[in-house]
């Protein structure tokens, strides 16, 4: 339930010390941070931490198995035909070909700050039993700009004291009114929040060449702390999510990690050239996945896909082949930590042109029929999944047995909509994030003196191989 807390808010100050990796960086800025407590902490409303216990418990019960779970972003929202800002439809492109919902739907915060209402989204994917994500791909608080202008050096001007401050804590402030709108009944839906994601790259102004590892860490640690012991948000878990894991490992895991005390599920993104994607996606993850085993937490594929969209695959089998084989499939190898991944979510289905889950007549719908039907992975209406969730008290569904996914015919539910009937006329648009390079990481000179001495042996040596 909610209950209302006063001046504990300002005990939370404290922790915004944070990472135990970063304590005396943070000590600079910490005075301000207890006065910015104690002067909006009348009335709080702290939401409970169980439900984000028990997802945690369901996230690494999933990786000790054999078992992925499959999320989508935007999957209620839009689809290659159908945009469905309102979020009463309950259309799903992955229902449209596999007549299942998917086990995660990802949305964003920046959405919500921009005026856009995804409560519906949240609570009718919540209520099918499927965990919700959310990202942010901030604006700059220093000018407004988008989340690749780095103008007046935002990751520290989003600071107590800092130029960007004011508009950060409106954005958080946002935030935090939208997420205690997701509820059902008196309990509060869990959240997974990819915060500063794709930080080993430069296209954010929170990445690798428009911010630097001290100041990632501060912000990262003052916004956890604002949203989390501040503002009372304790049905949070923190997922890190740098990009290139295999080619940027101490830059992912060592110098920009924000501390075992400030991230609960390690994670990567990773998109890449359709010939390059198998391999570069299973190299990533066994680097990812072996740093989350070594601290005890879940390991993530927090986004991923082929780069410009999976229209172009001819393979049928892809979903099979270069997805769940590739990532599942134990080898002999030593490393074989693969298969410890929790989740994986793939993008949204932005138009005919350009989307990651295919519609029935489309090139890889039979890979991703079979990938569904796959006792390997998760989706929303998966009963194996429920008795899961069900075991550590997580979870919104009926706990009703029909309607399965396998051998279990669906009777009710939506009607797929077919490829040549748009629902509302509205076709969404593009993202305008198209532009990253997903292909080799560019050490430049400038990049490799940053290194540890050690480290930059080893990047030079996977240099000559690359060549």
């Amino acid at each position: 339930g909610m209950m209302v807390v006063g001046a504990a808010a300002t005990v939370g100050a404290r922790a915004y010390s944070g990472s135990t990796t970063g304590a005396a960086q943070m000590a600079a800025v910490e005075p301000e941070v207890e006065t910015l407590a104690a002067s909006e902490a009348d009335v709080e409303v702290t939401v409970g931490s169980w439900q984000r216990e028990a997802l945690r418990s369901v996230l690494k019960k999933v990786g000790y198995t054999q078992n992925i779970i499959f999320g989508h972003e935007n999957s209620n929202r839009e689809g290659q035909y159908f945009w469905d800002n309102a979020g009463m439809d309950a259309h799903s492109d992955v229902f449209n070909t596999t007549e299942q919902y998917p086990g995660m739907y990802g949305f964003s915060f920046q959405d919500i700050i921009n005026g856009n209402k995804l409560t519906n989204h949240v609570l009718n994917a919540a209520k099918q039993n499927a965990i919700i994500e959310f990202f942010w791909e901030a604006d700059n608080p220093v000018n407004g700009g988008g989340a690749r202008d780095n103008t007046g050096y935002p990751c520290a001007a989003l600071l107590p004291g800092g130029a960007g401050n004011a508009n950060w804590t409106a954005s958080m402030d946002k935030i935090v009114e939208a997420v205690k709108e997701f509820k059902i009944g008196d309990t509060h839906i869990p959240i997974i929040l990819r915060l500063f994601h794709e930080c080993t790259e430069s296209w954010y102004w929170w990445g690798d060449q428009k911010c630097d590892a001290t100041n990632y860490k501060r912000a990262w640690n003052y916004t956890k702390w604002y949203l989390s012991d501040h503002a009372g948000l304790e049905n949070m878990l923190f997922v890190y999510a740098p990009a290139k894991v295999s080619e940027t490992s101490w830059q992912a895991y060592t110098n920009w990690y924000p501390g075992d005390d400030q991230v609960d599920i390690i994670g990567f993104d990773r998109y890449a050239m359709s010939g390059t994607y198998k391999d570069y996606v299973k190299a990533d993850c066994e680097v990812a996945c072996a740093f989350a085993d070594s601290i005890g937490k879940p390991c993530a594929l927090a986004e991923t896909g082929i780069a410009d969209g999976i229209q172009n695959i001819a393979n049928p089998d892809w979903f099979m082949t270069d997805v769940l084989d590739n990532l599942m499939n134990r080898t002999t190898t030593a490393t074989d930590m693969c298969s410890n991944l929790a989740y994986m979510l793939t993008w949204s289905n932005e138009q005919p042109g350009r989307y990651w889950v295919p519609l029935p007549h489309q090139a890889t719908a039979p890979g991703f029929k079979n990938f569904t039907e796959d006792t390997r992975t998760f989706f929303a209406g998966d009963v194996r999944f429920s008795d899961l969730t069900k075991e550590y008290g997580y979870g919104f569904k009926n706990p009703g047995k029909a309607n399965d996914l396998h051998n279990v015919l669906i009777s009710d539910g939506p009607r797929p909509i077919t490829p040549t009937e748009p629902q509302h006329g509205i076709m969404s648009s593009v993202s305008s994030d198209v532009v990253k390079d997903w292909g080799p990481f560019d050490w430049s000179d400038d990049r490799l003196a940053q290194l540890p001495a050690e480290e930059q042996e080893k990047v030079q040596a996977m240099l000559m191989r690359r060549n």
